[in-house]
């Protein structure tokens, strides 16, 4: 059994693979601890009310706190979630196939690639999340270590800016 050039660069391509794998588990183990055991026990979601995008100040303080974040943090242990309310027209219709659908989606598009949000970010179109959107626009502070959830409405004042911060450092 001969094998064909086109073999060989499959072979070597998953010899890579297995090579860079392996390594970067590696470099991972041999990493920060303490920053590695801060970014596994903190978590945040955020929650948007679609009708907030119409509210300046609760967007421009949602980038303010999300900019801040470490990009690691942003990439591994933040979400979002925009949680859209039906019209009356909409009750009985399938949520995705309403045009209030199409038009928040692409928003929320716009919205995540002009600022630059690597987080992920779902429509909420169930109501799933409603009950907490109805308090506002928020971000939830999952801390593990502190057996603690923390709730902050939109717009963040300066202190509730820099306690956020200092749970997330702990």
């Amino acid at each position: 059994m001969t094998l064909k050039v086109g073999d060989w660069i499959i072979v070597f391509l998953f010899g890579c693979l297995v090579f860079f794998y392996f390594r970067g588990i590696d470099l991972v183990a041999k990493g920060d601890s303490f920053e590695k055991d801060v970014f596994e026990n903190k978590w945040i979601l955020f929650i948007l009310d679609f009708q907030d995008f119409s509210c300046m100040t609760c967007l421009d303080s949602f980038l303010g706190f999300y900019q801040q974040l470490p990009l690691r943090f942003k990439t591994s242990c933040a979400w979002g979630i925009l949680v859209m309310k039906k019209t009356e027209k909409e009750e009985n219709t399938h949520t995705r196939t309403s045009k209030s659908f199409w038009i928040a989606e692409k928003k929320l598009r716009g919205f995540i690639r002009a600022n630059h949000i690597v987080s992920p970010f779902l429509m909420d179109t169930n109501q799933v999340f409603g009950k907490w959107a109805e308090m506002g626009s928020s971000v939830l502070l999952f801390d593990r270590v502190g057996k603690m959830v923390h709730r902050y409405n939109f717009p963040l004042t300066g202190a509730q800016f820099e306690e956020i911060f200092e749970i997330l450092n702990r």
